[in-house]
């Protein structure tokens, strides 16, 4: 008989190598969409901190806070949902507070103008 001269791969090791690139997603794809969730956090952070830079700047014109984010110059806030309500003293007018989340961060934050004693003004609930 005469000998076949043929490239390619065997079956075996075509297993082999499918079996290692499985390996490695079931290793990557964690870390990716770990990556992916704190760069969701660090938006949703970001835009927590200036929204309260927004209400400072809004108080020290109007004299009073405001609920309406959109009432605010300048805020861009993509898909992060912002809410505004009263500080710790219970008042829109001399107090706020700054919630921020999103659907894929895994963390939400808040920002209070007015925090109590030994408590942040920034925090993660």
């Amino acid at each position: 008989m005469a000998a076949r001269d043929q490239g390619g791969f065997t079956l075996i090791e075509l297993l082999v190598v499918t079996s290692i690139i499985g390996i490695l997603a079931s290793i990557a794809i964690p870390q990716f969409a770990a990556y992916r969730a704190r760069g969701y956090d660090s938006q949703v952070s970001s835009a927590v901190r200036n929204v309260a830079t927004g209400e400072e700047a809004f108080f020290a014109t109007h004299s009073t806070y405001t609920s309406s984010v959109n009432a605010l110059d300048g805020m861009v806030l993509g898909d992060v949902t912002i809410t505004v309500s009263a500080g710790n003293s219970g008042d829109l007018v001399s107090s706020f507070k700054v919630h921020g989340s999103h659907p894929q961060a895994s963390h939400d934050y808040d920002w209070v103008s007015d925090p109590a004693p030994g408590d942040p003004n920034f925090s993660s609930p």
